[in-house]
């Protein structure tokens, strides 16, 4: 028997209306903020992700399905969204059109251990925003999870951090590498290689021997200019104003390199060491390094498994609300288009074409349906339908031009 591969899985039936729920909730709180949706290839050039996240992250290094096409160019199925939007908005001149706020809810693909809450296809519900360097962004990108884990009853606690720019970020490094080399023998294998590449990827790893040695790195809060540190006061400032609350981590600074000033992660404690559910922030360098102009930015994406996993959903097991049988044979056309015209009003039916009534009724209740509409010559003749309500057991003759409205009353009750 073939299975599907290891960090993939299927999303069945029985699921699916979870990740719908969760998706419709998203997508009506993005684009009551003004964002549109945009959808981008599965399968990008490998030099987007290399010259966007890094080519030092793990992500590059370790985890990308990258390969070679039949053209034997480098391709990459995506990884991350944000590199993907860039990549979108200048090719097609996006900004000059008008268009600078986009959301998207896509699959992602990352080779790593299969593990809870962490997939090797994994599903990201982002938005990024471009054209705007005020902490307004920042705080509305904040505000848009907030009111998506709000909405969904899931409890986080939110840290932020400022990891300066291109201008005083150098600073910080230098002093950051001399501290780490002290300490190098501490660190695991790939964090000693990091502090030759990017010292700041060590304070990402999550290795407890790591993390010891990071716990008393000098803070890249002393270090950053009077223009970031101005831009992350403001944002703190309006987080509280949003009775948002927060705790800076001066040991954040995302797996990803495109990253400047603001980030933030916003964690669960039910999720293990896997906690994040949601993180992001500025980066305002991006679009030029892409060949675009400059123009400041700001997103964020939260793992869609992770929140479906953290929110309770009272589960609606019925697929089918009525279930439609004709008795005899000549009852079949008519049966047939009455179950068309009920589909037209999105109830959703079912018609039985073959076998008894008696099984066609354990069929009805196996699906959980909420109707059953009898049809025999009987009911023809007088142009009416016998209703059957499974959940209270009764049954009734209803006027054929009176069943959908009688349906959706009971439906709706």
């Amino acid at each position: 028997m073939i299975q599907s591969l290891p960090g993939f899985k299927d999303i069945l039936p029985a699921e699916i209306r979870k990740w719908q729920f969760v998706e419709n909730i998203c997508r009506d709180i993005f684009e009551s903020f003004g964002y549109q949706e945009i959808r981008f290839p599965v399968l990008e050039k490998a030099q987007l992700f290399s010259r966007s996240v890094g080519n030092d992250t793990d992500i590059v290094q370790k985890e990308m399905y990258t390969f070679k096409d039949k053209g034997d160019q480098s391709v990459t199925l995506r990884p991350e969204g944000t590199a993907c939007v860039v990549r979108a908005l200048i090719q097609h001149n996006l900004i000059y059109k008008g268009m600078h706020k986009f959301y998207y809810v896509a699959p992602m693909f990352r080779y790593e251990r299969p593990q809870r809450g962490r997939l090797r296809e994994f599903h990201h519900l982002g938005v990024e925003a471009f054209g705007d360097p005020s902490p307004y962004v920042d705080a509305e990108i904040m505000e848009i999870n907030m009111e998506i884990l709000k909405k969904l009853n899931v409890d986080v606690r939110v840290e932020i951090n400022n990891i300066g720019c291109k201008k005083c970020r150098p600073l910080y490094i230098k002093v950051l590498k001399e501290y780490l080399m002290e300490k190098k023998g501490l660190l695991c294998e790939d964090c000693q290689r990091r502090l030759n590449t990017n010292p700041l990827r060590v304070l990402d790893c999550k290795k407890e021997s790591c993390r010891k040695v990071t716990a008393s790195a000098p803070s890249i809060l002393d270090y950053v200019c009077n223009e970031c540190k101005n831009h992350f006061n403001e944002v703190q400032r309006l987080l509280t104003k949003m009775k948002v609350d927060f705790v800076v981590n001066d040991k954040i600074v995302r797996g990803l390199d495109y990253y400047t000033s603001f980030v933030f992660e916003i964690i669960s404690d039910r999720l293990g060491a896997q906690g994040t559910v949601s993180a992001g922030g500025r980066y305002n360098d991006l679009v030029e390094e892409l060949g675009g102009s400059p123009t400041p930015a700001c997103g964020f994406a939260a793992g869609e498994e992770r929140i479906i996993e953290l929110f309770d959903y009272k589960e609606d097991d019925r697929f089918v609300d009525a279930v439609v049988v004709p008795v005899g044979k000549d009852a079949m056309d008519f049966s047939f288009f009455l179950t068309e015209n009920l589909r037209k009003e999105y109830i959703r039916s079912e018609f039985i074409s073959s076998g008894s009534l008696k099984s066609a009724l354990r069929k009805a209740n196996r699906w959980k349906a909420k109707w059953v509409l009898i049809i025999g010559e009987d009911e023809m003749k007088e142009d009416m339908v016998s209703l059957r309500d499974l959940e209270r057991s009764v049954q009734k003759k209803v006027k054929v031009k009176d069943v959908i409205s009688v349906i959706r009353r009971g439906l709706d009750e």
